[in-house]
């Protein structure tokens, strides 16, 4: 594409720069390795992977018995369009020229360079913070606070998980329920109760806020001076290490921190960072030889990226597509970064969700 706007920025400099690029490390690909599919109307097939079933015994020359098949529910769900764009209007442009003449025109390149950063790595955060939410929450819902900017909707799009997998403690977490709340039998609860379903749990995950009431737990802090000899541990201030290294001893699975935050901007420019994974639900994930995983990421066709505009630099770093174009009266440049995607969750009947603030209600 030639043209005095975007001198100097060429398809294969764009294609370049998203592929040698190093982002910040994200957590959805560990718990949804992402899996393209032909439409954007999917499905999760729930309780088609479980625990072994034992075969059986029998004496030479007798029939084989028959087992029954695992009922295997499907939940389908409709693949959201995740999308931003940033513009260069006819004052950036003029500036661009100066820049260009004070500073030379890698400046300028440089400067569309920081817009395809933003566009590629904002689509990621969008997707960082839709995967995490869901995997803490079990539900998913487009509100005013998570997606001001974008559309809302009334409907919560729920995960699946049985309602016998969501427990809760017998003493809400709390800095003032330190000496008396008991996080490592609640942890043991809810490990005896996938056990009793046939799940071993590799995993528990939650955020720091979360580990910081199990550490200062009485309770827990009782078990580290117990059984972690000859090291110096600060009550209130243990470490993930020692604090994995406890439950290891207690044959419990380990902790998973989930340390992140994500920018969400509203209509006026504000922008407000938190930790998506929500601080009052807790996570355990089966063992599945797999890590993280979950299920996959859904990544669905893009039709920019199917039936290409004329006059469009286009290129593609992993599932985010990226255009940058010019535009014309108004003069400008606009860079879009897009993708189709959301997670399946295909073992959330094998996953439990511990509610740490309250007693007998999971929410």
């Amino acid at each position: 594409m030639k043209t005095t706007l975007i001198e100097g920025l060429t398809q294969s400099g764009l294609e370049s720069f998203l592929t040698q690029r190093q982002y910040n490390a994200l957590y959805w690909p560990s718990f949804f390795p992402l899996k393209n599919v032909a439409t954007l109307d999917s499905y999760t097939l729930i309780g088609d992977v479980g625990s072994r079933i034992a075969a059986s015994v029998i004496s030479y020359n007798a029939s084989s018995p028959e087992h029954g098949r695992k009922a295997i529910r499907k939940q389908h769900f409709d693949i959201p369009k995740i999308a931003i764009k940033r513009t260069k209007d006819e004052k950036d442009i003029i500036a661009q020229r100066t820049t260009a003449v004070t500073l030379g025109q890698n400046a300028v390149i440089d400067d569309y360079f920081n817009d395809i950063e933003y566009v590629s790595d904002s689509c990621q955060a969008k997707i960082e913070e839709m995967a995490l939410s869901f995997l803490s929450k079990t539900t998913y819902q487009l509100t005013t606070t998570n997606n001001p900017l974008g559309i809302v909707n009334e409907e919560v799009i729920d995960s699946g998980m049985p309602s016998a997998n969501k427990k809760t403690v017998a003493v809400v977490w709390s800095t003032g329920n330190a000496s008396s709340m008991t996080p490592i039998a609640d942890i043991k609860a809810v490990v005896k109760a996938g056990r009793a379903k046939g799940h071993t749990f590799s995993r528990i995950v939650m955020n720091a806020d979360a580990f910081d009431l199990i550490t200062g737990s009485t309770e827990f802090q009782t078990a580290c001076k117990s059984m972690i000899v000859g090291q110096s541990l600060i009550l209130g201030s243990i470490g993930i290490e020692s604090a994995n290294a406890v439950l290891s001893a207690l044959g419990l699975p380990t902790i998973s921190l989930i340390n992140t935050s994500v920018g969400i901007e509203d209509k006026s420019g504000v922008i407000t960072y938190s930790n998506p994974w929500d601080t009052n639900h807790v996570l355990f994930i089966p063992s599945n030889g797999v890590g993280f995983s979950c299920g996959s990421m859904h990544n669905g066709p893009i039709a920019e990226e199917l039936i290409k505009p004329a006059g469009v630099l286009q290129a593609k770093r992993g599932n985010v597509l990226v255009s940058v174009k010019e535009g014309f009266d108004p003069i400008s440049v606009t860079t879009k970064g897009e993708c189709n995607v959301f997670p399946s969750w295909t073992n959330v009947d094998r996953c439990y969700s511990l509610y740490i603030a309250n007693t007998s209600t999971w929410a």
